[in-house]
């Protein structure tokens, strides 16, 4: 088959962009120190859907795309789920003058650069088992549930501590933007603007069993009440617990896992039931775990 020679405002874009790819490319080379990207398969049940209907536990599935990189000037974090249910299943409730519209899958995502206040300053500011200080920001977007976006800033600490591949905490103040609460009326509202503090920590802690390796990773967050957005205080935290089946199987380390994923809340989202039983949405859900790293 005969090329045909490609028109020239399309052969000078393509070296323009092959100029930006370049230049990409070696500031990546110069400045980044690390990156790990994984797929990851869950499969579970017991999640609480919050609904007024016969069917609160439901089970769902969930694709995970995670990329973490480290810098010279800090790190990120980024993921993004694909939920589908196994049902239809509305992400709130259909009361008073709100009404929830059902969907059987939903997205959920979030991006966590931090910046090393030690390379910004030009300090070294370890100290004690605290091995760096960063200014740590996250954004939080997604389409399933009650509060949808929210902006997160604060300080990070990064510790030293044996037998931890890292372990970390990061103490935020959130910007709660439209969260969906109900007023003394029962009446929806949309306009639940306010703020709230958040301790988030993050760790992995490796360990063998005989030659078979394992990974315990995960992290925990604490968020306090909000006044403004009618939430209370909650906790949510996703640990998993993983077999390294690439290195058993194809000594490959650190490559393919299987294990599972436990997803746990104490007044999830920080609802309160719409009935003004001050009661709270709880919920463990246990799931199947496939997991491979690019």
């Amino acid at each position: 088959m005969t090329r045909l020679p490609l028109p020239r405002y399309l052969a000078h874009s393509l070296a323009i962009c092959g100029g930006f790819v370049s230049a990409e490319a070696s500031f990546a080379d110069d400045y980044l120190l690390w990156q790990d990207t994984s797929l990851t398969y869950l499969y579970g049940d017991n999640f609480q859907r919050m609904n007024n209907n016969a069917e609160e536990h439901a089970s769902q599935t969930t694709f995970t795309l995670e990329n973490a990189s480290g810098w010279v000037w800090g790190d990120t974090f980024f993921f993004f789920d694909y939920v589908i249910g196994d049902n239809l299943q509305a992400r709130g409730s259909n009361y008073g003058n709100l009404s929830v519209k059902e969907k059987s899958h939903f997205y959920y995502m979030e991006f966590s650069p931090r910046v090393s206040l030690s390379w910004l300053t030009g300090q070294d500011l370890s100290f004690g088992p605290i091995k760096d200080v960063k200014a740590a920001f996250t954004y939080e977007k997604g389409n399933g549930g009650p509060t949808t976006e929210n902006y997160l800033y604060g300080l990070g600490l990064d510790w030293a501590v044996p037998g931890f591949n890292y372990l970390q905490t990061n103490l935020y103040r959130v910007k709660i933007n439209n969260h969906i609460y109900f007023d003394h009326d029962y009446q929806a509202s949309s306009v639940g603007n306010g703020y709230a503090t958040q301790l988030t920590v993050v760790g992995a802690f490796p360990f063998a069993i005989g030659e078979q390796s394992f990974l315990i990773d995960g992290y925990i967050d604490w968020r306090s009440p909000s006044r403004d957005a009618n939430t209370q205080s909650n906790i949510g935290s996703s640990i998993q617990i993983k077999w390294d089946a690439g290195k058993a199987l194809f000594n490959q380390e650190r490559k393919l896992y299987v294990g599972t994923e436990l997803n746990m809340w104490r007044n999830k989202y920080g609802l309160k039931p719409v009935d003004g039983s001050g009661g709270s949405f709880n919920q463990t859900a246990v799931q199947a775990l496939v997991k491979y790293h690019f």
